[in-house]
């Protein structure tokens, strides 16, 4: 049979090779361009990709240099053996995301004889900022006397706190998907709870009451008083609260006091009593160190009875409702109409109450557990003042009186109070809780360094030495907390 294939000569083989290799040798070239055309889409969206997150990591937003951007990255990544050229086909930028569209091409080998010289191809991504799986944020904020204070453009210092919380608020709760709750935490020489937990197992507040006065009585006797014949003219004079300088009008006697004794009736007794109610203000719990972490929830804290307000507005629990958040936040108060409260600062107050809206148990247990890497919950505490602390911790009732005014006595208490700060910031880094510190004007080198000393690290604290600062601050925080995804 071989022999009769070499020495057949009708080319019948010949001609039958050659119809039948055409198709071969098309279908070969089509299967070649169409791998061709395979990857160079896949290198093309691998393009898109990579330049819609890199444009939206820069959050620029003119679409010239946008578009630039996107250029270099293309041409810094373009296989030039996948892709013989690549352009911007649309570029559609907001504050949260980056729309882009790319055209490629590569020649064509055995299509061209069909008249395909070129395969193009398109690709899109569509990359935004957004928040890493769940997060739950405690905002610990600075509601002292001080921040009444304006800065130089007449802005006071708690009006730049709202407009930067609310901000933030806006910025990590885009959608209220749950994935995002925060807690607020207000706080001075007190955190208020709310009237609703009064009750609760983890609280420890009694009745309200109000005092049955003496029997009103009286009786004539020589009272004796210092009289001054002669004052000084009004002055203003210049007196310090809570680190706030305030002028007001004063004067002094300009010669000795004289002692007049007057014969006069005195009465003692009698009235209406002082009514005495829970406003929801607590102490700090008493007993061993257990003001400084989460730990023994059956050991009770102290709510307080008093004849006014003497602590801010109350907490909210972590939410996911950003309304609920920022009437919060818009309702902030460092003073009520109508009294002299005029809030001290105790920083461990907040910062306990902070721990405890991230705790998952008591006491108000709607926080999910701890994770050791801190990702399932992303659990983040943002710790804000205006100044130092001013106040300190009474071990026989919990509340936080002023200090002594014996220099070495309040030199020691304020010492504890700092320590006691700095306590609960590591107890709260054992739970992996991740803390970010602003120091908002603040002067003092001690106070700063004990945000810094409570911040994860260096990255997490902030020295916001006006109010532009503190926007900032509070914006960098929202960057922090967001990443760059690709949606599509």
């Amino acid at each position: 049979m071989i022999r009769k294939f070499f020495s057949n000569r009708s080319g019948n083989f010949a001609i039958m090779s050659a119809i039948l290799t055409l198709p071969l040798v098309l279908s070969a070239g089509l299967a070649i361009d169409y791998a061709r055309y395979s990857a160079s889409h896949r290198h093309l969206q691998e393009l898109a990709d990579a330049a819609s997150l890199a444009l939206a990591a820069s959050k620029e937003q003119n679409r010239e240099k946008l578009e630039k951007m996107a250029n270099d990255v293309i041409a810094a990544n373009r296989d030039p053996s996948r892709l013989a050229s690549v352009s911007v086909a649309s570029l559609v930028a907001t504050a949260d995301d980056i729309d882009l569209e790319l055209d490629g091409d590569i020649p064509a080998t055995i299509m061209s004889i069909a008249g395909y010289d070129r395969l193009p191809s398109k690709a899109s991504a569509l990359a935004e900022r957004a928040v890493r799986g769940n997060v739950e944020v405690a905002l610990i904020l600075d509601n002292t006397w001080s921040m009444s204070e304006t800065d130089a453009k007449g802005a006071s210092k708690i009006a730049t706190l709202k407009t930067a919380s609310a901000r933030l608020v806006d910025e990590l709760m885009q959608t209220e998907d749950g994935v995002v709750r925060i807690g607020l935490v207000p706080y001075a020489d007190y955190v208020n709870v709310g009237t609703q937990h009064r009750g609760a197992s983890w609280l420890e507040v009694g009745a309200d009451y109000t005092t049955t006065p003496a029997p009103r009585t009286c009786e004539w006797k020589d009272v004796t008083t210092n009289v001054c014949d002669r004052y000084t003219d009004w002055r203003m004079c210049t007196r310090t609260v809570d680190g706030v300088s305030e002028e007001y009008r004063c004067r002094d006697c300009a010669v000795p006091l004289r002692p007049v004794t007057t014969y006069k009736e005195v009465c003692t007794g009698g009235g209406n009593g002082t009514a005495y109610k829970w406003y929801g203000c607590v102490g700090s719990r008493r007993t061993s160190d257990n003001r400084l972490h989460d730990k023994n929830p059956s050991v009770r804290y102290p709510g307080f009875l008093a004849t006014a307000y003497r602590c801010p507005n109350p907490i909210v629990t972590l939410t996911s409702s950003k309304s609920t958040l920022k009437t919060a936040i818009n309702d902030m108060v460092i003073n009520r109409d109508g009294t002299a409260y005029r809030p001290l600062t105790y920083i461990p107050a907040g910062l306990i109450w902070g721990l405890n809206v991230l705790s998952p148990g008591a006491p108000f247990e709607d926080s999910q557990e701890y994770d050791d890497r801190n990702l399932k919950p992303r659990k983040v505490a943002v710790l804000m003042t205006d100044g130092v602390n001013t106040l300190r911790f009474n071990s026989s009732n919990g509340q936080h009186p002023t200090l002594s005014t014996t220099e070495v006595t309040r030199q020691n208490q304020l010492n504890q109070t700092n320590n006691d700060t700095k306590a609960i910031c590591d107890y709260m880094k054992t739970k992996n809780i991740e803390i970010f510190s602003i120091a908002f004007m603040v002067d003092d080198a001690t106070a700063k360094s004990i945000l810094e000393y409570c911040a994860t690290d260096a990255e997490h604290y902030y020295d916001a030495t006006d109010s532009d600062a503190l926007l900032a601050a509070f914006s960098g925080i929202g960057s922090s907390l967001r990443v760059v995804r690709l949606a599509r």
